[in-house]
This record gives structure tokens, sequence and C-alpha cells, in this order.
């Protein structure tokens, strides 16, 4: 167990009595991981027969989606699929579609709610 003492200062006074336990640091390959896996659940390391190492999630290689080159090392696989992540997000997120497909759904859930109303 890792434990970190902090100082209080309180009226010119310090004091040295709390202690908060710190939470263990993760490994830099598990953090990438957690962070590709929320974008892409259940996705995994994959070794071709070159010996390249790519992620692949829903039987495609990551890497195709913005044709980047398959990495030479697991961790570095990892890191280009954040990067994916990251330049997927800002596509959705700024796609001139966006607004369009937000304006078709809240007239769908306009029509859903009246028709709910309808049957009171």
């Amino acid at each position: 167990m890792h434990y970190t003492i902090q100082a209080n200062v309180r009226n010119g006074r310090t004091s040295y009595n709390d202690c908060v336990m710190a939470r263990p640091k993760l490994p830099e390959i598990d953090k990438l991981k957690k962070r590709v896996r929320k974008r892409y659940p259940g996705s995994y390391c994959v070794q071709n027969s070159i010996g390249e190492y790519y992620i692949e999630w829903q039987s495609e290689n990551l890497n195709d989606t913005f044709l980047m080159e398959n990495s030479s090392s697991e961790i570095e696989a990892w890191k280009q699929a954040t990067i994916t992540a990251k330049h997927e997000q800002h596509i959705n997120r700024t796609h001139p579609l966006k607004a369009l497909m937000s304006q078709e759904q809240k007239n769908q859930n306009k029509e859903r709610i009246t028709r709910r109303i309808r049957k009171i």
C-alpha cells in the first residue's frame, strides 16, 4: 500500500496528521487499453504474419479506418488506436449531417410523444 501524507496549513500551523491512501497507478498499456475499449468495446491486439501489430474491433483493423500503418510493438498499436478513437470522435462531433440526423431524431421523439398522448 502506498500512502501519501498531506500537510494541512490552518491558522499558520502545519499538521501532518492526515494520511490519504494513494490510488495505485496503472501501467501505460492498461491506460491505453481502457481508453480504446471505452470507444471500441471488445477490441484486442493482433499480430499479423509479418510481425506487425494492430488493434482489431468487430473483425476490422482500426488502422485501416484512417489509413495508418501497422506498428512494430503492442504498446504502439494501442497508442495508434487511441489516436484513431480521438480522430473518430472529432469527426463525429463536427460531421455536417449531424444536425440533420439530430433534427430527424427530434421529430421522431415528438411523434412518439404525441402518439402516447393520444392514447390517454
